[in-house]
């Protein structure tokens, strides 16, 4: 690989415009991409800085290697900042042997994409896995983290249990449409258990979820909750159920896999003081359907810590969560 070709493959730097008129950016110094050549097997984080603000925007990457059928991941969301002007949205592409690499971050609102997708546009980015040659280096190249080998994990982080959610569901089908099978879950019932917050889920919380032709579920969930003590939490979380490889024909048919699994990513927003808190977690779900009409999950807060080369820490952010849940 020359010299030319590895700058080719530099994620562009220019601006996407969304139909609604939101911006998005990637591949800046505050939105950084992949580096142009990417180890075989080495995983890559794309960051995206959306603006404005909406509070319904989602965003996913539509991703292929070498020209292949485009595949899509769900970019997990930065808390919601109600007087900040940008939001992050962070995703990792899977690591793959060997290949060109092109992507496109796709902004959605409501779960319906508002921006091109990779299929449709030609200002998408690209990395290369592997190659015969190695990344070119130069002073302006990014330095990474002292004591961090490549390939390897660089930062600390611990899961602190939040709870158990569990849900009844009520079918609302919407159809075929051009992005995949829709269906709508209604929650008729649902509640949130953990060492440090109780509440159940109020009237119109829904899942607004599309099954893709491979039979992955993706999840879109906004609902509120409210607390043994009158305080409501807005809740959001994005995900996938995996409904297997027949998921697709079976749910036209109205049948489902028997529990399948699914992962989601839920964050929080509360105007309630002591639960101030929540406004800052990332979460991580693990569940499963239980049956067509249930549901139930785990939720773990994602607290950060330091640099995996330098003394263990747990990180303010984390420090602060635990000292305030203790306080709660």
């Amino acid at each position: 690989m020359n010299s030319g070709e590895a700058a080719r493959s530099l994620p562009p730097s220019s601006p996407l415009r969304a139909s609604d008129g939101s911006v998005l950016r990637w591949g800046e110094s505050d939105a950084p991409g992949p580096a142009s050549i990417v180890p075989p097997g080495t995983a890559a984080n794309v960051a995206v800085a959306v603006s404005p603000v909406r509070l319904n925007h989602a965003v996913t990457i539509d991703y292929r290697v070498d020209a292949g059928p485009v595949r899509e991941v769900i970019a997990a969301p930065a808390p919601y900042a109600p007087n900040g002007a940008t939001r992050m949205f962070r995703a990792i592409l899977p690591g793959q042997s060997v290949g060109l690499v092109e992507f496109l971050p796709v902004l959605r609102l409501f779960g319906r994409p508002i921006s091109p997708r990779l299929s449709d546009s030609t200002d998408r980015a690209t990395y290369r896995v592997g190659g015969a040659a190695a990344p070119i280096k130069t002073n302006d190249s990014p330095t990474p983290p002292i004591g961090a080998p490549e390939g390897q994990p660089r930062w600390a982080w611990s899961a602190c249990f939040l709870g158990s959610f569990s849900a009844s569901l009520a079918k609302e089908p919407i159809g075929v449409t051009p992005e995949g099978l829709r269906i709508a879950w209604r929650v008729e019932q649902g509640r949130f258990v953990g060492p440090h917050l109780a509440a159940v889920v109020l009237p119109g919380a829904t899942d607004w979820m599309r099954i893709r032709a491979d039979g992955v579920g993706i999840i879109d969930v906004r609902a509120c909750l409210q607390t043994t003590t009158g305080a409501r939490i807005y809740v959001s979380y994005g995900g996938r159920l995996d409904l297997g490889s027949d998921g697709y024909a079976r749910a036209l048919r109205g049948e489902f896999k028997p529990r399948p699994p699914l992962v989601v990513a839920p964050t929080f927003e509360t105007s309630d003081k002591s639960l101030s808190w929540l406004n800052r977690a990332q979460c991580v779900g693990v569940g499963k359907a239980l049956s067509t009409t249930q549901i139930a999950f785990d939720a773990y807060l994602i607290e950060p810590g330091g640099d995996k080369a330098a003394k263990s820490d747990s990180g303010a952010l984390g420090d602060d969560l635990a000292s305030t849940r203790r306080d709660a």
